[in-house]
């Protein structure tokens, strides 16, 4: 058990990303992007073009993941995971890039941490 007040080094300590990139979504057309060399995790944020938070899908193996038009998983390659706004991952070991649908316009900031 821990004393009150001390934190453990991984505890909500706000640490910047190495890369920082922004996707514009387009309605329902993916967008994919290449891991930057040595990514090990990845915080995925989506909002719309009015600034609202934005739902949306990730597909963390393949460049084609694609929006569904109903339920919440469509994908030829992979699996697609719903986001709800913002979402980390660990980045899969075989996996070189990701894509990113969603069903409006708008955009995803992608921040990723390497060792």
């Amino acid at each position: 058990m821990r004393a009150v007040g001390v934190l453990h080094p991984t505890d909500g300590i706000p640490i910047p990303a190495d890369t920082v990139n922004t996707l514009l979504i387009a309605n329902s057309s993916g967008q994919a992007m290449d891991w930057p060399t040595s990514t090990q995790i990845v915080r995925l944020t989506g909002w719309t073009t009015a600034g609202a938070s934005m739902n949306f899908m990730a597909n963390l193996y393949s460049t084609a993941c694609s929006a569904p038009a109903s339920g919440s998983s469509a994908s030829s390659t992979g699996t697609n995971h719903p986001v709800s706004g913002v979402g980390s991952f660990q980045v899969p070991g075989a996996s070189t890039g990701f894509s990113v649908a969603a069903l409006t316009s708008g955009y995803i900031m992608v921040e990723c941490w390497k060792r």
